[in-house]
């Protein structure tokens, strides 16, 4: 998945240079000069006004979305560098010049990337490898695509005499040659995606023995259970999804260029040693902030703790990883609108801002999501090491539940969030047993879990489990026991049927709809986690007018059971948006409504190749795309992001069972 090129043309001549706004200001403040005195004084007001605003967003706002290349970045001559206008600063690295740097590149978007032939021999080349040489040049940590023949160091000089060019397997030969003299170093994914969020420039690649392998950027985001955040171009060219949606299950490496320094501070040593704290913090260092920002927030505010309160609503579903990486750390409209709509969920004051009446909600929520996950104290002495050994945990999980930026310093008084505990039900379990063996009582149990009948759980079936220092007992060798009787399902949009014990989210849309969309699965063989995915986009979680009135949940056009309803839509045609009135089936109840959505796949030719991957819920969602379902040409991706956000393929599971 790398470019390969035979021949480098000659550089074009330089007809102009990338005009910055200094440069700009400059020529402008020149032709002032030939204005009137009033004219001139004015002109250089708006200036200076000008270029306080573009030095603003270039230290600490958002730049480029990656929806378009920035200037300079297109050239289509992949053997060539390009002068990206925004770089990464070695000695202050932050999570939000990082982001910019890679979404100026617009991978998506970007010619440079497109699949093409660009060698003339008839073979469409990807260009993955040169992705990673533009974005880590421009952080200013290099991982080059020209190095020299003999000494196999980076060079300038692009012929083959003296030169050549690495694809994605000797990209990933030089990083263990070679990486370490220029500060690269091999890393745990968990490491990586937590050294990308501090800022450091970071990537992901594989070797492939019988290929030209692959590479990839790793971005600030949120690591799942499909890998770290990533940016990559290749034979799919993508700004933002995780490592698994691209490279599969092969084996992959991670690599971190953190000889650079985190603005928060130094960054931390490949394998930190904590050390105990002083009895007092340093009066000038404020204590890192953990779990919910303190200070009132509102639109237009910037900052790590505006972050904290985006990675809350992400937790909780009210906003989305590609809202959250257009604009990291900034209170924009799309961080007001998803704390609207929670303060709307929660019953409370619906201003959005966040003050104390929000941050008590926030608190409760999430504390609801995370089911029995306890708080720590530190004390004098304390470790990260030694709190994680005690609570059965690790130092990187601390470091992640509270947003820690130093794993060498914590503060005695500090309060840390643990991992809540889990167990996993064997068969001859019993609630009780499992209570008295935990430390805990049935009531407990049942609270954490949401369980309706106490008397029934399942095998396989995971538990939350409260809080607790002391080890379990050990558990008792399994016995065999009849299979469970079907007890009553958790409620769902509408039905009724028994499907035994589902999962809670913490998310009360998706918890909402779960049951219907597995029982659709069972029926039909439609994937529920294609059906809630649909759901949540096409009834913008269930606040759309078209669900409130219609109880249509997904957008089918036409007359349904209840008649039909005009709305205005938005329709893709000819790559322009057009907004038009349609009709609209209109249902009796939301399961009428599920019920004919899964329907539609099932009588429908349309969809018949969608129809033969029902196990594969990725590439039915795609397949029902390409059949027409919508013109959105993101549609795919839109799902495909919503189902790994939300591990919505955990109910495809549940349905098979």
């Amino acid at each position: 998945m790398s470019v390969r090129t035979r021949q480098v043309s000659s550089p074009p001549p330089v007809l102009r240079q990338t005009t910055t706004p200094a440069t700009m200001a400059r020529r402008q403040t020149a032709s002032a000069a030939t204005a009137t005195p009033q004219e001139a004084n004015a002109r250089r007001a708006e200036l200076s006004t000008a270029g306080a605003m573009a030095r603003a967003r270039l230290t600490s706002g958002l730049i480029y979305d990656g929806t378009r290349p920035a200037p300079g970045t297109t050239n289509t001559n992949a053997a060539r560098p390009v002068d990206a206008p925004l770089k990464g600063d070695p000695n202050h690295r932050t999570p939000e010049t990082y982001n910019n740097v890679i979404n100026q590149f617009a991978v998506a978007h970007n010619p440079r990337y497109a699949i093409r032939d660009s060698s003339g021999d008839g073979i469409k080349d990807t260009f993955c490898n040169i992705f990673v040489w533009d974005v880590t040049r421009a952080m200013g940590a290099e991982i080059p695509h020209w190095v020299d023949k003999r000494t196999g160091q980076p060079t300038t000089v692009y012929n083959y005499s003296q030169s050549r060019e690495l694809d994605a397997n000797a990209t990933m030969d030089w990083l263990r040659q070679h990486g370490a003299q220029y500060g690269w170093r091999q890393v745990s994914a968990e490491e990586a995606q937590r050294l990308a969020n501090q800022g450091h420039p970071t990537m992901v690649g594989w070797k492939n023995p019988r290929g030209i392998g692959h590479v990839a950027i790793v971005r600030p985001g949120n690591i799942n259970e499909r890998g770290p955040a990533i940016a990559q171009a290749g034979a799919t060219n993508v700004n933002y999804a995780h490592v698994r949606d691209t490279f599969g299950n092969v084996p992959v490496e991670y690599w971190v260029n953190d000889r650079g320094r985190a603005a928060s501070g130094p960054s931390p040593s490949p394998t930190p040693t904590p050390q105990p704290p002083s009895p007092t913090p340093p009066p000038a260092t404020t204590p890192p902030t953990t779990g919910l920002p303190q200070t009132t927030l509102r639109q237009g505010d910037r900052g790590e703790a505006v972050r904290m309160l985006q990675q809350s609503l992400i937790r909780l579903g009210y906003m989305t990883e590609a809202a959250y990486n257009t604009g990291p750390g900034v209170f924009g409209p799309k961080t007001d609108a998803a704390l609207r709509a929670f303060q709307r969920d929660a019953g409370i004051t619906v201003d959005g801002i966040y003050g104390p009446q929000t941050r008590q909600a926030l608190t409760q929520a999430l504390a609801r999501v995370q089911g029995g996950g306890s708080t720590y104290t530190v004390r004098p002495g304390d470790t990260l090491s030694q709190i994680a050994q005690r609570h059965g945990t690790t130092v990187d999980e601390l470091v992640r539940l509270n947003n820690i930026r130093n794993p060498n310093l914590i503060y005695p008084g500090q309060e840390l969030r643990l991992p809540a505990r889990t167990y996993t039900v064997r068969p001859g379990d019993t609630l009780s047993q499992i209570a008295q063996r935990h430390g805990t009582t049935v009531d407990e149990l049942v609270r954490l879990n949401n369980i309706r009948n106490p008397n029934l759980i399942y095998p396989g079936q995971e538990l939350r489990l409260p809080p607790s220092s002391s080890a379990p007992a050990p558990a008792p060798p399994p016995a065999p026991t009849p299979a469970p009787n079907p007890g009553p399902p958790p409620s769902g949009v509408g039905g009724s049927a028994p499907i035994g014990q589902i999962p809670r989210t913490g998310n009360a849309f998706i918890d909402s709809i779960a049951a219907d969309a597995i029982r659709n699965q069972q029926e039909t063989g439609v994937p529920a986690s294609v059906t809630i995915a649909q759901a949540i986009l096409e009834s913008g979680w269930g606040r759309s007018e078209l669900s409130r009135q219609a109880n249509n949940f997904f957008g089918i056009k036409g007359t349904g059971p209840a008649g039909s309803v005009t709305m205005r839509t938005r329709e893709v045609i000819n790559g322009r948006d057009v907004y038009v009135n349609a009709q609209f089936r209109k249902y009796h109840t939301p399961q009428e409504s599920f019920a004919d959505h899964a329907r539609l796949f099932t009588q429908s030719p349309r969809y018949a190749e969608a129809m033969r991957h029902t196990h594969d819920a990725f590439r039915f969602a795609a397949e029902i795309h390409r059949a027409g379902y919508a013109t959105d040409p993101e549609y795919t991706n839109k799902l495909h992001s919503l189902m790994r956000q939300y591990n919505l393929t955990q109910f495809d599971a549940i349905a098979r069972r």
